[in-house]
């Protein structure tokens, strides 16, 4: 009996340990009044815009001397994607790296906070390279051209994000309520 309890064991292990079990995240219906459209904050990689077209997400990141672009496909909840970041280096030839990542798109049940929880990884790897958790803005419209910056080399990939209102008077004639904007609205 006990060499029955033992084969069955190692068995199960065998199975899970020989992807029995799947990894990585699972899609869910997205929360209500989520939208992966938005500007987010993020600690990791700073201010990032996000545009939702149908299934198809795009975007641009921005901190310090990085910058950045997202493309990828959301089912639900969750947001499988491609990133490319270009890093400002010396006589402007940036770096450029590329990986997968994904996010998960919640709403904190206590503040209402749209959040996306999710990781990075390089190359065909999705979670490899850490954490990249991000908080909507509640106010703000994304506007992924306004994080280009010409010198740390997103000027190769104009073309991918050009929206069809391309304008340079959106930050100067936004008649909203800009002016009692808090800390607390911004993000």
């Amino acid at each position: 009996m006990r060499g029955i309890v033992i084969l069955s064991l190692s068995l199960m292990l065998g199975w899970v340990g020989c992807g029995g079990g799947t990894t990585g995240p699972k899609s869910a219906a997205m929360p209500e009044g989520g939208n992966w459209s938005g500007v987010y904050f993020s600690p990791q990689y700073g201010e990032m815009h996000l545009v939702q077209n149908g299934s198809a997400v795009m975007g641009r990141f921005k901190k310090d001397e990085r910058t950045g672009d997202i493309q990828g496909e959301a089912d639900g909840n969750l947001l499988e994607f491609e990133w490319t970041e270009y890093k400002a280096m010396v006589s402007n030839r940036p770096q450029e790296t590329k990986g997968h990542g994904y996010f998960q798109y919640l709403v904190d049940p206590n503040s209402g906070d749209h959040l996306l929880k999710g990781r990075w990884g390089i190359g065909d790897d999705s979670a490899n390279g850490g954490e990249w958790n991000a908080y909507r803005s509640r106010n703000k419209e994304p506007d992924p051209d306004s994080l280009r910056d010409k010198t740390s080399g997103g000027e190769s990939s104009d073309d991918d994000l050009e929206s069809d209102d391309s304008s340079d008077d959106s930050s100067d004639s936004d008649d909203s309520s800009d002016d009692s904007e808090s800390e607390d609205d911004i993000f």
